[in-house]
């Protein structure tokens, strides 16, 4: 893995006084995403975990349908350029094709709607207790030793009622979800019974990667917007929200929080 803090020499200033020191900062860095010849995004990151981070974007935007789709997969580190090669029978790359030419002439209210038609998440009869998603949080500050050097990170993690099982952070907080899709394509992990723990805001387009992981509770610091309400609420996810300092709000899914 690669150092992901680098030091400047700063100045500080106060109304006092002029100082020198150092800053920790968050390492950036920009890489493509090629799918045969194509160019298919541009990642902000911080330049690791990338299998998993282009893996869980490519699933995330309908591109694929699973792991064994992916047939090839190579970085070139100096161009920061990552090739992933799919299968033949791949009909979720054309499909993605025609529809990125389509949203260009698209208004902003008809790809909201389109996500709106998402289907429903799964995990009927998944209960999680107050106590447990308090814990959770408390586990996930504890692993955000990156955000603590530099508070330039977002932390996202996937969990049982109990345990935090995979953590990534990044400078990106959408980056931090398509990575645990990856892993989770990559190391056969079912989602439909765990939950997403998270720092960031939660806006229509995270809702929108949590229906496609499949994971029915998402639980964040941040708050969230009205839209990605309407949208978790269509699609049974339960939305917790404000999660800090001994208190949380259930935005909607509240039959799944148990005493």
């Amino acid at each position: 893995m690669k150092n992901r803090v680098i030091t400047r020499d700063v100045w500080r200033f106060t109304r006092e006084k002029k100082s020198s020191e150092k800053s920790t900062l968050v390492r950036e860095e920009i890489w493509s995403l090629f799918v045969q010849e194509t160019q298919v995004n541009t990642f902000l990151c911080s330049g690791n975990y990338l299998e998993e981070l282009a893996t869980g974007y490519l699933y995330n935007k309908g591109i694929i349908a699973n792991r064994e789709e992916i047939t090839d997969f190579e970085l070139d580190t100096e161009k920061n350029r990552m090739q992933i090669s799919i299968a033949p029978e791949c009909k979720g790359f054309v499909s993605f094709q025609l529809l990125s030419e389509a949203k260009k002439n698209l208004p902003m209210e008809a790809n909201i709607k389109s996500r709106q038609r998402a289907k429903p998440g799964k995990g009927d009869g998944f209960i999680i207790s107050k106590e447990q998603v308090f814990n959770l949080m408390v586990q996930l500050n504890e692993l955000s030793t990156l955000y603590k050097a530099t508070h330039g990170v977002h932390n996202s993690a996937i969990a049982t009622p109990d345990n935090i099982l995979v953590f990534r952070d990044d400078i990106g907080r959408h980056n931090t979800m398509d990575m645990l899709k990856g892993y989770s394509l990559l190391n056969n992990l079912r989602l439909d019974d765990k939950i997403l723990v998270t720092t960031c805001r939660v806006t229509v387009q995270i809702i929108d990667k949590v229906i496609r992981m499949g994971v029915p509770v998402i639980a964040s610091r941040g708050i969230t917007t009205d839209l990605a309400l309407t949208l978790a609420e269509e699609a049974g996810i339960t939305l917790i929200g404000f999660l800090r300092g001994g208190r949380f709000i259930v935005y909607c899914g509240v039959e799944r929080i148990g005493e």
